[in-house]
């Protein structure tokens, strides 16, 4: 087997018949294979390890820190039992500052695994040093939805690997922050295209990483918070799609393209129509990402409307209905505001 560039406990088989994948963990292993994969393993292996569990529809298995299940050939994950160690903080207690620690790291911990629409309460939440009634309520407010959402989680459908697309949603808030910084997040998903016109496309697909997350730096304008954003979106948006390529090529399928999405006009301006800012350190990212832009890296950056974006939930405490309805369903409508046909464009 191969191992990952970017991931060193991933590794895919390299040549042969037998295709499988393995994604190691301190004590577990999760694998995805042929039987003749699985066969040769079985043979080959020459060290004492946990019995082999095949998962099969109706199957339940822990990994992780989720528990994973097989429902109608989906593969739902949820938590796999923080939920019942979690306690609303009693503001009355002498204790209630300590409360607020350890609820907020349980909640953070569910959130981090499969309930991407609390991590931007949780990220907040971590910025208080001293919690006041207000940063309690808050807390309370999310710790309540958690308790009353327990079995809610993340489901991954299939779809057509020859139609892969990797999709990066990005957001940023400019110094929406207590002590006036910005937060930026993004989301990553694996989609297959079902409708496009030149107003709204729509896909289904799955969440594949989330990230909300205070600025580390400094940022002067709404432009810098949206640029700091889409850098760490492209960045883990790469990887992932790098990473798919080592399974599509083995697959004998077309590399995946990787399609950028943000709601900022100003950003969509600097990366396709050349625009340009006069802070230098903001150059630098703007020219990273332009360059990733014109060696098709990136294959397409898309302005879309801000009431569709699914990141609006990793950077507001109150975000549109985007991430909910694509955690719900896996599908969404998105409207689009500009976009630039490239094959167009190299044909002229």
């Amino acid at each position: 087997m191969e191992t990952s560039t970017y991931d060193s406990c991933l590794m895919i088989t390299e040549k042969g018949n037998a295709f499988g994948m393995a994604a190691l963990q301190t004590d577990d292993t999760l694998q995805l294979g042929t039987q003749e994969f699985m066969d040769k393993e079985e043979k080959e292996m020459t060290f004492t390890a946990k019995p082999k569990i095949i998962m099969t529809e109706g199957s339940v298995e822990d990994f992780n820190g989720c528990r994973i299940k097989i429902d109608n050939g989906n593969i739902v994950t949820t938590q796999k039992g923080q939920a019942e160690k979690i306690r609303m903080v009693d503001i009355t207690a002498n204790d209630r500052a300590q409360q607020y620690v350890e609820q907020r790291a349980r909640g953070a911990y569910m959130a981090s695994l499969c309930q991407p629409e609390a991590v931007f309460d949780y990220s907040a939440a971590a910025q208080v040093q001293q919690p006041t009634d207000e940063d309690y309520a808050t807390l309370n407010r999310r710790l309540k939805w958690q308790l009353d959402n327990i079995q809610r989680g993340l489901t991954y459908v299939p779809l057509d690997p020859a139609k892969w697309k990797v999709m990066v949603f990005t957001d940023g808030s400019f110094a929406n922050n207590a002590d006036m910084t910005s937060q930026i997040g993004y989301i990553v998903t694996l989609v297959n295209e079902t409708n496009r016109t030149d107003e709204e496309f729509t896909f289904r697909g799955n969440i594949i990483h989330w990230s909300s997350t205070k600025c580390k730096r400094v940022t002067r304008s709404v432009l810098a918070s949206e640029i700091y954003g889409a850098a760490g979106g492209v960045d883990t948006g790469f990887v992932v799609a790098e990473t798919i390529r080592m399974v599509t090529e083995r697959l004998g399928i077309v590399r995946v393209p990787l399609i950028i999405c943000t709601d900022s006009y100003s950003l969509y301006e600097c990366l396709v129509k050349l625009g340009t800012t006069s802070e230098k350190r903001l150059m630098i990212d703007i020219m990273a990402l332009r360059q990733m832009y014109e060696r098709r890296e990136i294959d397409d950056i898309v302005w879309i409307n801000g009431h569709d974006n699914p990141a609006d939930a990793m950077t507001k405490a109150s975000p549109n209905k985007a991430l909910e309805k694509l955690i719900t369903t896996n599908e969404l409508t998105v409207g689009i505001e500009g976009w630039v046909d490239r094959k167009r464009k190299r044909e002229d």
